[in-house]
């Protein structure tokens, strides 16, 4: 086999690299599924720090590609970008960092398929492609290589960083109360500050934009000025802070939703109330029950609470047959402008009061009929005859984007 002019394959390699940048999305979200495959199954559970691994994910891609465009004789450097470091300080707080690099290989592989598929079509000539592959490949594993030994570097500094961390020890104290460990109640109180004995609420506090992480701590003084007492919170990841607040009644969410305009980009999903350690453990799964549904469906509210959100949290675990219960509940309705669907939905939350629904969205009661009967107009079934499969179909579109 003839060798091929270094100079020619150094040019595949450009274009090569140029091809993964304008990849479609299949092929990044391709390598994201093989490397959450061997994530720890709490990294799947939890929107915000899964999409930080998707994020590190693909800047790490990009990374190659652009330092590949930029000079393809000189090795890649290793990557260790914001993202990386991210994801690597929230791996170490939660204690899911055990098996943290075993993803990355796992994506490794799927991403060489992904660059061997652009090389079959790029390159046509045997010799070409047999060289260019051998040169490729000896490129991107050192690369990946090097970026393992980076992530093994900074997760031992992140861990040395945490430990004996006031956010560590209460982080610490926190995730054995939520895993129903033994613990000392009145030292687990002591440590947090916090009676663990009285009624709370939880709230996930969290921001989809890096930008907005920087407000996430003016969450817990929200939650806090909605209970009317001192919140405790933990931060459970760069784009997560968990919270709990006594709250002997329901908190004040106008005031809450006033206070969270004032943080854009941060949102807040509430659990239901609980008392004493168990209703801190409860309340804090429902809370990120709300949020993974929230996350789900795409909804874009600032303020979610898991008392209205549980039955679209329930129904659409299989979110194919949530559609086609819509869509075969509702009907045209699903496709009507929102203000139709929201005044039926508010007019079956009042008991069919369309008084009580006037109120509620500050509307004059004539035009709460008339939009009523408009929605109804466009219901497959009559109202009567399928009042709660119309509200509850409508949750699942109110959540939805």
């Amino acid at each position: 086999m003839p060798p091929v002019a270094p100079e020619r394959i150094n040019a595949l390699l450009v274009a090569a690299a140029t091809a993964v940048l304008q990849a479609p999305d299949e092929v990044y979200d391709a390598v994201d599924r093989a490397s959450l495959s061997e994530h720890d199954p709490e990294v799947a559970a939890d929107p915000v720090l899964l999409a930080g691994i998707k994020r590190s994910s693909r800047a790490m891609m990009i990374h190659w590609a652009n330092c590949t465009i930029a000079d393809p004789t000189r090795p890649v450097p290793p990557f260790t970008g914001p993202e990386m470091l991210g994801v690597t300080r929230d791996l170490v707080r939660r204690g899911l960092d055990t098996r943290a690099l075993e993803p990355f290989r796992a994506g490794q592989n799927s991403a060489w398929q992904a660059w061997m598929e652009i090389a079959f079509a790029l390159i046509p000539d045997p010799d070409e492609l047999q060289q260019f592959l051998r040169l490729s490949a000896q490129k991107i594993f050192t690369y990946v290589d090097a970026t393992n030994v980076a992530i093994a570097e900074q997760l031992g500094r992140e861990r040395d960083a945490l430990t004996g961390g006031t956010n560590a020890e209460r982080l610490s104290t926190v995730m054995r109360i939520i895993e129903a460990a033994q613990i000392d109640l009145d030292r687990a109180e002591r440590r947090l500050g916090y009676d663990l004995r009285r009624t709370h609420v939880a709230a996930v506090a969290w921001a989809s934009d890096p930008a907005a992480e920087p407000l996430l701590d003016g969450a817990a003084g929200a939650l806090a000025a909605a209970t009317g007492t001192t919140a405790l919170s933990v931060t459970a990841s760069s784009a997560t802070v968990w919270c709990w607040a006594a709250a002997p009644a329901e908190p004040d969410l106008r005031g809450l939703e006033q206070a969270l305009r004032q943080l854009p980009g941060v949102r807040v999903a509430l659990g239901s109330r609980g008392r004493g350690v168990e209703g801190f453990r409860r309340s804090h799964f429902d809370a990120l029950a709300t949020q993974r549904t929230v996350e789900r469906l795409g909804s874009a509210v600032a303020l979610a609470r898991y008392d209205e959100i549980r039955v679209a949290a329930l129904l659409t675990q299989d979110e194919q047959r949530a559609r086609g219960f819509v869509e075969e509940t509702v009907g045209a309705l699903a496709r009507a402008p929102r203000e139709l669907r929201e005044t039926l939905r508010t007019y079956l939350r009042a008991q069919s009061n369309a008084t009580r629904a006037a109120r509620e969205l500050h509307t004059h009661r004539n035009t709460v009929v008339s939009r009523i009967a408009k929605a109804e107009a466009l219901l497959p079934r009559p109202l009567e005859e399928a009042a709660i499969d119309v509200a509850v179909a409508l949750e699942v579109l109110h959540w939805s984007r």
